[in-house]
């Protein structure tokens, strides 16, 4: 295995997450993906916990209507421990500073994920997940 696959494997399997970019960056130019990688591993090993540090790639990337990453930050906060009213929260304090278009595409999107995985982890935990918003 070379390196480029080894950082596509590193980003599926151990980041969860297969961005556009990556293929593109490992044909083209490996170098920057590894320079990318190697920012992102240092965030990972960094000092914020986990659920705080998924929290704000969630803010950053729902400010940039980038959904399914905002998608996959808030499901990774809500394994790190993170609450979805905690999330939620974050969100209207986007909204004050941001305006409400940021809740209303992808932020509301992120909920929903958020929702899904805590309901995902009441579920293994044997408890009763909390409803849904539809």
């Amino acid at each position: 295995m070379d390196d480029c696959e080894k950082m596509l494997d590193y980003y599926k399997n151990v980041l969860k997450w297969d961005p556009p970019f990556a293929q593109a960056l490992s044909k083209y130019a490996p170098d920057g993906l590894k320079g990318y990688l190697t920012m992102r591993e240092s965030v990972q090993q960094g000092h914020l916990p986990a659920k705080t540090r998924e929290l704000i790639f969630m803010i950053l990337d729902s400010l940039d209507n980038e959904v399914s990453g905002a998608r996959s930050h808030a499901t990774a906060a809500v394994e790190a421990g993170m609450t979805v009213q905690e999330l939620t929260e974050a969100f209207v304090i986007v909204t004050i500073v941001k305006g409400i278009n940021v809740l209303c595409k992808a932020g509301v999107e992120a909920i929903h994920a958020a929702e899904e995985k805590a309901a995902e982890l009441a579920i293994r935990a044997g408890e009763k997940p909390v409803s849904a918003v539809e």
